[in-house]
C-alpha cells in the first residue's frame, strides 16, 4: 500500500515538474501542440506522462493550434510581405491540421486581401529591376510572388492592377544601353560573331527578338 502512494506521489512530483516545464516553455510565445511536445520530450522519456500534461495544458487553454494559427496568420498579414501558401507551409511544419490552418487564412486573409498584398510586394519588387527589361522584370516579379507564397492562379490578377506600360516604353532606350554594352564586350570578335554573342546576352537578359534585331540594326548602322 505504502508503495503504491510512494509511486502516486512520485508520479504526481513528475507531472507537477513537467508542467512546470511546459509553462516556462509557453511564458513569451504560443507553441503548437507539437512545439510543447517536443520540447518535453527531451526532458522526459514517458509519453503517457507528457499526453497528461498537453491534455492538463489544452483544458487550461495554453495550448491551442487553432488560436496559434490565428495568431501566426494575423502576424504575416500585418507585415504584408508573404501569402498563404507561405503560411500554410510554416504551420504543416508545426503540425497543425489542416482545417485549422485553413479556418485560420478564411478569416484572416480573404482573397482580396491576398491580392493587395501581393501588389505592394510586386511594386517593391519591380522597382529593384530597372535595369532589366520589362519582360524581365516581370517575370523576376513573379517567381519572387511565388517564393513568397502567392498562389500561381494569382499571380495575373496581382500582375494587372500594376501599371507596367511605361516599363514597356523605356525597353527601347534600355536595350540600347545594353546592346551598345556587349557590342563593346565583343568588338575583338569578327563582325558576325560579335552579332550573334551581343544577340544571346540580350535575350538572356530577357529582351524580345524583334526589340534586339531593331537595336543590333541601329548599332550597325551606327
Amino acid at each position: 500500500m505504502i508503495r503504491i502512494l510512494l509511486s502516486k506521489l512520485r508520479l504526481a512530483d513528475d507531472l507537477s515538474k513537467l508542467h512546470s516545464r511546459a509553462l516556462n516553455y509557453l511564458a513569451h510565445n504560443l507553441r503548437t501542440v507539437y512545439e510543447v511536445r517536443t520540447k518535453l520530450a527531451e526532458i522526459a522519456d514517458d509519453p503517457d506522462a507528457i499526453d497528461q500534461v498537453i491534455a492538463q495544458l489544452a483544458d487550461q487553454r495554453l495550448v491551442d493550434d487553432g488560436k496559434y494559427a490565428e495568431s501566426y496568420v494575423r502576424t504575416v498579414v500585418r507585415e504584408e510581405k508573404n501569402g498563404p501558401d507561405w503560411i500554410r507551409q510554416h504551420l504543416k511544419d508545426k503540425h497543425v491540421n489542416s482545417d485549422d490552418i485553413e479556418a485560420a487564412l478564411d478569416r484572416y486573409f480573404p482573397a482580396d486581401e491576398v491580392i493587395r498584398i501581393g501588389v505592394g510586394v510586386a511594386q517593391k519588387q519591380l522597382k529593384s529591376h530597372h535595369n532589366d527589361s520589362a519582360k524581365m522584370a516581370i517575370n523576376k516579379t513573379k517567381n519572387l510572388l511565388m517564393r513568397r507564397g502567392f498562389p500561381y492562379s494569382d499571380l495575373d490578377q496581382v500582375m494587372d492592377q500594376i501599371d507596367t506600360d511605361g516599363m514597356v516604353e523605356q525597353d527601347q532606350e534600355l536595350i540600347d544601353k545594353v546592346a551598345e554594352k556587349y557590342w563593346r564586350k565583343y568588338a575583338k570578335l569578327d563582325h558576325y560573331e560579335q552579332q550573334q554573342k551581343t544577340k544571346q546576352a540580350l535575350f538572356r537578359k530577357g529582351f524580345l527578338m524583334d526589340d534586339i534585331t531593331s537595336a543590333l540594326e541601329r548599332l550597325s548602322e551606327g
